[in-house]
């Protein structure tokens, strides 16, 4: 769940009665139109990820960012967000007065739940495309590394895979690189994007030395020939060549139906790794001209196939696409495998894991995210617990603990020994409040790990959208300016789920009964900031000066100085996480203010 602090409450703030003075009001607020660049696959084109994500540590919005780009087609205001995946998102709001390809930084806002990929929707105007973060066990902390170089070249760096034109790469195109790590961490390295090609890679060194490191390419190539690919890390630079070559053009047997023929051979198995020599499908291309090939199916259920090379032969002809990656689910799963602009499927059938796993739980390791209210049910999404397990054997497991109403669970198949996180959903309601031992049964040795429940929650704002109520308690208010007249209030509140900040500027001073505050103010009159984050992007609604198109009233209904109580009423307009305008009605707030 996203917590905001009084700093950023007070950047709003100094952002609505000074920044919003330097806008330029020759741009006006027409909003832009464009698309988003995509590759064939939908995912981002070109995709850069700055920063390290580690579970549990929150994001830096300046430093933990993503970079789109868009094909503006008329210049404007702009608006580029993704949905919330895993606690946390990011967005960019900002004018574009270029026409033609523009690179968009969003910004980071949150704190990862958990580990493992998180997969994002970027949204523009109609259009979106798809970007993967990769986030990083708890505890987790920056390497220290340099490259291997030999005259400017990247030492010993190995190319994988076939690059022709007008062919979007696919998990086959790597590059090896060699790395001298001093210090263990995480790593997260990016290619300089050149001829439409991006490589990249994020992971963790975990012994020091000269090593390899896999970076994934992404992207097409747009011209044929040798192309240099830079790379820096730190202070070291060098580079490496990729060949494009020109593409072969065919078809695929069966097209655009089940491929003819199509022989698997292997044994699939959940959670067994796929073995590329002998887990295969053969299928057939009919080639017209020759020239590199690089042919791959979509991944299905953990595992893909692939080929690449270059047809020396033209004519009807047998392919073999090895396979790669571990089954995650069983049964028949169907793939797709596409050449040039034909494509055909097949299917493979994946068998049930061996058995149950056997592995340990470490309760010590137990990290709980959420908030926890007597009375209030538990949300499996942010009500969850981070927690260890030492896999001895891969396979099915299911661990549960129930306490005080609570019950934490997670099922699935453990496919790798060693040391894992995983995240245990939290469901039921707490009855009474205190700290609880949840007791962990499963595993070769039981343990516990505490969960705190606060008393039962006090309403203490709310507001409607449509048919549904957000409420909640007060985490935080304050006055910014200690003595009377006061300038600014702020105020953060939240509920197991979601958050709320409200942020009022009273220009003459005073925070007076009956006064008004307004979210389309430019800092010239009482304004004010809403903001509120919830499950997803459809629950998430902003209305502040940066925003066009809406507007929130605040009115300030009772404030005693003495006491240090205030509250208030809101109504308006703001945009959800995707853009669209809502209404927002029957707006309370309530609360002591420090």
């Amino acid at each position: 769940m996203k917590r905001y602090s009084i700093g950023w409450l007070a950047l709003c703030l100094m952002m609505i009665m000074g920044c919003q003075k330097e806008v330029s009001f020759e741009v006006g607020n027409t909003p832009s139109d464009g698309s988003l660049l995509s590759e064939i696959t939908g995912d981002c084109l070109p995709k850069t990820i700055n920063g390290t994500y580690v579970a549990a540590e929150p994001l830096v919005p300046a430093t933990n960012t993503i970079t789109v780009s868009v094909n503006v087609k008329q210049t404007g205001v702009y608006t580029v967000y993704t949905d919330t995946v895993n606690g946390y998102f990011f967005r960019a709001t900002g004018v574009f007065v270029t026409l033609g390809t523009n690179a968009v930084t969003l910004r980071s806002n949150g704190t990862p739940f958990s580990a493992g990929v998180n997969n994002f929707v970027v949204n523009y105007d109609s259009t979106t495309c798809d970007i993967a973060v990769t986030v990083l066990p708890v505890g987790t902390k920056p390497a220290v590394y340099t490259l291997e170089t030999t005259a400017g070249n990247c030492s010993g760096a190995v190319v994988g895979g076939s690059y022709a034109t007008a062919n979007p790469l696919n998990f086959t195109n790597t590059v090896k690189i060699s790395v001298n790590v001093t210090a263990i961490g995480t790593y997260t390295i990016t290619t300089t994007a050149t001829n439409g090609m991006t490589f990249s890679g994020t992971g963790s060194f975990t012994t020091t030395g000269v090593q390899l490191v896999t970076l994934a390419g992404t992207g097409t190539p747009v011209t044929n020939g040798n192309t240099t690919i830079p790379l820096t890390v730190g202070t070291t630079t060098c580079n490496f060549t990729v060949p494009v070559g020109t593409p072969a053009v065919g078809s695929l047997g069966g097209t655009p139906g089940s491929c003819t023929p199509a022989n698997v051979s292997g044994t699939y198995t959940v959670g067994t790794v796929l073995a590329g020599t002998t887990n295969t499908v053969q299928i057939q291309v009919n080639v017209t001209t020759l020239g590199v090939y690089s042919i791959a199916t979509n991944t299905v259920a953990g595992i893909s196939f692939a080929a690449s090379g270059s047809f020396t032969v033209t004519g009807p002809q047998s392919l073999t696409l090895n396979g790669t990656g571990t089954p995650t689910a069983s049964g028949p799963q169907n793939f797709i495998v596409t050449f040039g602009t034909s494509g055909c499927n097949f299917n493979v059938t994946v068998n049930g894991p061996a058995g149950a796993a056997v592995f340990d739980i470490d309760c010590l390791s137990a990290s709980a995210n959420g908030n926890y209210n007597a009375g209030t049910a538990l949300n499996g999404t942010t009500n969850t617990v981070d927690i260890d397990v030492d896999v001895m054997t891969i396979g099915t497991y299911n661990i549960t603990g129930t306490i005080n109403g609570m019950t934490f669970s997670k099922s699935g198949t453990f496919t790798t020994p060693g040391i894992t996180t995983i995240t245990l959903a939290g469901t039921g309601t707490p009855t009474l409040a205190g700290t609880f031992n949840v007791p962990m049964q499963q595993g070769t040795t039981p343990c516990a790990f505490p969960i705190d429940v606060d008393p039962a929650l006090v309403i203490e704002w709310s507001f409607r959208v449509g048919t549904k109520t957000y409420e909640g308690g007060t985490d935080l208010a304050t006055i910014l300016s200690p003595l009377p007249p006061f300038l600014s209030f702020g105020y953060l509140g939240s509920n197991s789920t979601d958050d709320i900040s409200i942020a009022l500027v009273d220009v003459a001073g005073g925070i007076l009964v009956n006064e008004t505050y307004s979210t389309s103010s430019l800092g010239l009159t009482n304004s004010a900031v809403f903001d509120f984050t919830g499950l997803t992007a459809t629950d998430s609604f902003t209305a502040d000066p940066s925003t066009t198109g809406v507007n929130i009233v605040f009115t300030v209904t009772a404030h005693n100085t003495t006491a240090k109580t205030i509250s208030g009423t809101f109504t308006g307009t703001a945009k959800n996480g995707n853009n669209t305008t809502v209404t927002i009605s029957n707006g309370i707030f309530s609360c002591t203010y420090q």
